[in-house]
């Protein structure tokens, strides 16, 4: 599930977030998406926590954070769920996801994620800024299940429309 979807002007608001370093966007997107959760009677989530989508070590050195992390920290305050910074790890890939076509992007984040011990976690929540072909979603979520996660769901901000890609 996602706040909205990345489409205009909302796609301008994920880009300042991201690459203009307005972290302030962050408890707004994250009520915008507690509510749909609300909506949707999908609250309370008990046994539950909150695992960002770690980002690239290109990306983290450019932007100066993760914009996944940034979001499930907000989230995580919001839903009162904790926040599992440092259980899903990435391969070091020098190829940026934004740039591929969605076969390539499905190639490539095959395999991409890995955990480093054993997670015995009924139920983690995958959080991402974008997403797109659901690819990086797939990898991570495939490598929660090797580790012992029993269930694997994701939120986002923004998603895109199929159409669009």
């Amino acid at each position: 599930m996602a706040a909205f979807d990345y489409v205009h002007p909302l796609d301008s608001l994920v880009l300042r977030y991201k690459n203009g370093r307005q972290l302030d966007l962050a408890p707004a997107f994250s009520q915008l998406l507690s509510q749909q959760l609300q909506d949707r009677g999908l609250l309370p989530l008990t046994n539950t926590c909150l695992i960002p989508i770690p980002g690239s070590r290109q990306s983290l050195s450019r932007r100066g954070f993760n914009p996944a992390a940034e979001f499930a920290q907000q989230l995580g305050k919001k839903l009162q769920l904790s926040v599992e910074h440092f259980v899903l790890h990435r391969h070091n890939q020098h190829l940026k996801q934004s740039s591929l076509s969605r076969h390539a992007r499905r190639a490539t984040a095959a395999g991409l994620y890995y955990c480093s011990r054993r997670l015995d976690i009924p139920h983690a929540i995958l959080v991402d800024d974008i997403v797109t072909t659901c690819s990086t979603i797939d990898s991570a979520a495939r490598a929660l299940l090797a580790a012992g996660v029993q269930r694997v769901d994701a939120l986002a901000i923004a998603r895109t429309p199929p159409k669009h890609f």
